[in-house]
This record gives C-alpha cells, sequence and structure tokens, in this order.
C-alpha cells in the first residue's frame, strides 16, 4: 500500500512529497511550505468543477454506451 504524507488538505504520495520537496523545489526561490499551501487551495478550489466535469463525461459515456447497444448488429453508419 502506498505511503502518503498529509499537508496542507492533501493526501500526498511520500515518493512526490519527497522529490517536489527536496530536488524539484530547492534553488527556485520557492518555500516547500507554501508550495503545498498553494497547491492544496488551487485543488481544493477546482475540485467541485472536476467533480462536475467527470459526471459530465459518465452521462455522456452512459449515452453513447446506450446507442451502440441499441444498435447492436447493425451495418456501421457513421451519420448515425
Amino acid at each position: 500500500m502506498t505511503q502518503r504524507i498529509n499537508t496542507h488538505g492533501l493526501q500526498v504520495d511520500n515518493d512526490l512529497y519527497a522529490f517536489i520537496t527536496h530536488r524539484a523545489i530547492p534553488g527556485t526561490g520557492v518555500d516547500a511550505d507554501s508550495f503545498w499551501a498553494e497547491f492544496g487551495a488551487i485543488v481544493d478550489d477546482l475540485t467541485a468543477e472536476n467533480r462536475a466535469l467527470l459526471d459530465k463525461r459518465d452521462s455522456l459515456q452512459a449515452q453513447i454506451d446506450a446507442w451502440h447497444r441499441s444498435h447492436r448488429g447493425d451495418a456501421h453508419d457513421p451519420i448515425a
């Protein structure tokens, strides 16, 4: 099971956290704690919109699946 770090409302894989904090950020002038705080805020802000988009995708996929089930065995009709 993947080990995770809890930081600023996020559950981050240990290896990813270590890479970002200790390898990617140093030398950039960005404070690691500030990075995780801001990233957590961005994720929090976009979570509802992302959920709505995923729900829309599921709805569209269900319609596509239903269309294919109802046209099973029909000859290919690209216009349909």
